[in-house]
């Protein structure tokens, strides 16, 4: 048989197998792309967090945790809405794949550190004392690194004197 037969013959096969391919890689694109769900065992890792740190600072109430593509203040926790409802914290997925262990600790207490506030103090929230009250459970220099990252990330600059203290 010819060499043009076989090519001829083979054709079908050769244009399948690169439509095939081209499918292949525009789906593993496109999955690539797509925004990813919170793992639960990201949350069940940082609820976890929570959990011991609200024991280390001595808060009763309770705290849930979510993981969003989008947090206006990068992370934050917010008052029940109706009495006996948990406090909600909220972190932004890229802000989280940033913070290495130890730094999500600071961001947690630092959050933990407003619901000690608002369960003793309601009306002193602010933010170096919630640094204070996290300050009892970690140490000033990875509260410092988690603001860095926080500046970096939201493109920001500010006086870590002015929320750590000197």
């Amino acid at each position: 048989m010819p060499s043009r037969f076989r090519v001829a013959s083979s054709l079908p096969w050769m244009v399948l197998s690169s439509a095939c391919g081209l499918i292949l890689f525009t789906v593993t694109r496109l999955v690539a792309a797509a925004p990813a769900e919170p793992s639960s065992l990201m949350l069940e890792r940082i609820q976890l967090v929570v959990d011991r740190l609200r024991d280390e600072l001595g808060i009763r109430e309770s705290v849930s945790v979510s993981i969003k593509p989008q947090v206006p203040l990068i992370v934050s926790v917010e008052a029940p809405p109706e009495n006996g409802e948990p406090f909600r914290l909220a972190i932004e997925d890229r802000f989280l794949a940033r913070l290495s262990s130890e730094e999500l600790d600071a961001a947690v207490a630092h959050e933990l550190g407003h619901v000690w506030v608002f369960t003793h103090h309601p009306y002193l929230q602010t933010e170096r004392l919630a640094n204070q009250i996290a300050m009892r459970v970690v140490p000033r220099e990875t509260l410092a690194s988690v603001y860095h990252k926080l500046w970096e990330h939201g493109g920001t600059k500010g006086d870590l004197n002015a929320f750590l203290g000197p």
